[in-house]
């Protein structure tokens, strides 16, 4: 029996979007797993609705929205794989997706973790991911040469990265259980980066295989535009470096935000009379500095995971 794989996603008040997926997900070939649904901020419990496209599926009602970080910790503290599939509701994946990410581990034992190769949803050759460079910890910015390019096999090895991406990431339950959970702070947007460096750090190897591939609908919980994407993004850039930044880095990084990035988007916002993301700029910034001090603990997990 190959190992179990727990599946795990998150809904916020997308329903046809997550059943399009689960759709997808009931042809998957491998024949071990469980789907772990948690429906966050839910309005009405559609826990009927979900199980009509995928019987296996057993739904986490939580009344409270508890972001992507919070909400992949809840069902991860209820799923009984070896394997932890943490995967968007807006994804598509092909039947074969998941074979050859479990193959990579199991081949690989110092990995803790691998993302496969991501396409956008709207343009089924435009890669958004196929590993990633390194994040400057000095500009809070990262290099990725796969992002919307055409998928024409430059990228067909399979190698180690500095990040997982969030929307696929499948992770040793070990892994978890020394290095804890996501950091529930970030809500969204930069906890499978935190993540990542913790693991790196832990002397865990990150890798991509372009043998398993899926689909992305990017940012459609928050919309791409959103005033309330641009809050976490700009509040979280600036959370991640002051975890993560060391000697100089840090110092470096602020004079380059506060005195080039802030005023570049604060600018451009103004230009386009886009009031409500400015505003967001500014809750981002005021978030940061009413916190001089900020938590560096990490949810854990329990060392033996619940039977089924």
């Amino acid at each position: 029996m190959p190992p179990l794989v727990s599946i795990i996603t998150v809904n916020y008040r997308q329903a046809q979007i997550t059943c399009d997926f689960l759709d997808s997900l009931r042809e998957i070939q491998y024949p071990h797993y469980e789907v772990l649904l948690v429906d966050n901020g839910l309005l009405e419990d559609e826990s009927d609705k979900f199980r009509q496209h995928h019987p296996r599926v057993r739904v986490i009602n939580s009344a409270d929205n508890l972001g992507f970080a919070g909400g992949n910790n809840l069902a991860i503290r209820e799923a009984a794989g070896d394997y932890i599939l943490l995967i968007n509701n807006d994804t598509i994946v092909p039947p074969d997706f998941l074979n050859p990410l479990v193959e990579v581990l199991e081949t690989h034992p110092k990995a803790g973790m691998a993302s496969p190769k991501i396409y956008f949803y709207d343009d089924p050759r435009m890669l958004q991911y196929a590993g990633t460079g390194k994040i400057d910890f000095r500009t809070g910015r990262g290099q990725d040469a796969a992002k919307r390019t055409l998928d024409e096999g430059q990228f067909d090895d399979l190698r180690q990265a500095d990040y997982a991406h969030g929307a696929c990431v499948l992770i040793r339950r070990t892994l978890l259980e020394e290095i804890g959970l996501l950091r529930e702070d970030y809500f969204m947007y930069y906890e499978e980066l935190d993540f990542s460096v913790r693991a790196r750090r832990a002397g865990w190897e990150i890798l991509y295989t372009p043998k398993a591939y899926i689909h992305h609908r990017e940012s459609s919980s928050m919309g791409k535009t959103s005033p309330l994407k641009t809050y976490y993004m700009f509040r979280n850039r600036w959370l991640f470096i002051r975890r993560f930044g060391q000697g100089l880095d840090y110092p470096i990084f602020l004079v380059y935000f506060l005195l080039v990035a802030l005023p570049l988007n604060a600018v451009r916002f103004v230009r386009q009379a886009n009031w409500e993301h400015l505003r967001s700029l500014w809750r981002g910034l005021r978030w940061n500095l009413q916190r001089v001090r900020i938590s560096h603990q990490v949810p854990v997990l329990a060392t033996t995971p619940p039977r089924r």
